[in-house]
């Protein structure tokens, strides 16, 4: 019992900082109707967050995330040595396309964006770098969806899965298409799933195995994805082959 509540304390901790994070400032009212944790328990936690300073509070008890994140991000995008390089290529292909290009790795049920390079109607895209899409949603998730082990397991019993948009999927039956769709033609295409009038199309970064190591996402206004997605999907896959070949590289040296 006693080794159980450290990590309930680190889980509400992490419900605190994901509900910051995603809604920017709260009050600790807002926050205990967000995370339905207590509002005592609430209040205890953001101040145990404001002491190591990962959390700062106003004067109209409101709390907010500390730049210290912002170093902390930092350290973890420079530990992900396989991803050095990319900027350069995501840039390239940013260049070529037009549009916005996105680098994101699958992390448990969401996908992670690590890296961007902005193109145009950037101010529509939900995706950026730290921000994350669930596995069901968008090109980078509904693609790294189509790499899960165990599409089964996550389709039963995963996390509920809330319609974004009227264009999300969430039934089991049309993800497990979509899987299979993606598996089979090699890319995800998304129109309108995240953001109504934005699209993306997304293919896979593989370790030799097989494996995926990250997803590579082409994404801009509805229009220009459908209508270009043969072309980019051909332009992201050149890239994806790239950062493969370094990722694939780097990570090999390491193990070594």
């Amino acid at each position: 019992m006693t080794e159980r509540k450290p990590i309930k304390v680190l889980a509400n901790s992490m419900a605190i900082i994901d509900g910051l994070a995603e809604r920017g400032d709260l009050s600790p009212a807002d926050l205990a109707h967000l995370t339905g944790l207590p509002r005592p328990s609430v209040y205890r936690l953001i101040d145990g967050l404001r002491v190591i300073g990962l959390v700062r509070s106003t004067d109209v008890s409101v709390a907010s995330l500390s730049v210290k994140w912002l170093h902390l991000a930092d350290a973890a995008r420079a530990s992900m040595s396989e991803w050095a390089g990319a900027r350069t290529e995501l840039d390239r292909l940013s260049a070529e396309t037009e549009q916005t290009v996105f680098l994101a790795v699958p992390r448990g049920d969401e996908v992670v964006c690590i890296d961007q390079s902005l193109g145009r109607g950037v101010g529509m895209l939900i995706l950026s770098p730290g921000r994350s899409l669930p596995l069901y949603a968008g090109g980078v998730g509904r693609l790294a969806l189509a790499h899960l082990a165990d599409l089964d397991r996550y389709l039963s019993s995963g996390p509920p899965r809330r319609r974004i948009t009227p264009h999300t999927l969430t039934d089991a039956a049309e993800l497990r298409e979509d899987a299979e769709r993606t598996r089979s033609q090699g890319y995800t295409l998304s129109l309108d799933d995240v953001t109504v009038g934005i699209g993306a199309v997304a293919v896979p970064v593989l370790a030799p195995d097989g494996s995926l190591l990250g997803c590579l996402s082409v994404a801009g206004r509805t229009a220009e994805i459908s209508a270009q997605a043969e072309s980019f999907v051909a332009a992201a896959r050149e890239v994806a082959s790239q950062l493969a070949t370094t990722a694939a590289r780097v990570l090999s040296g390491a193990r070594g």
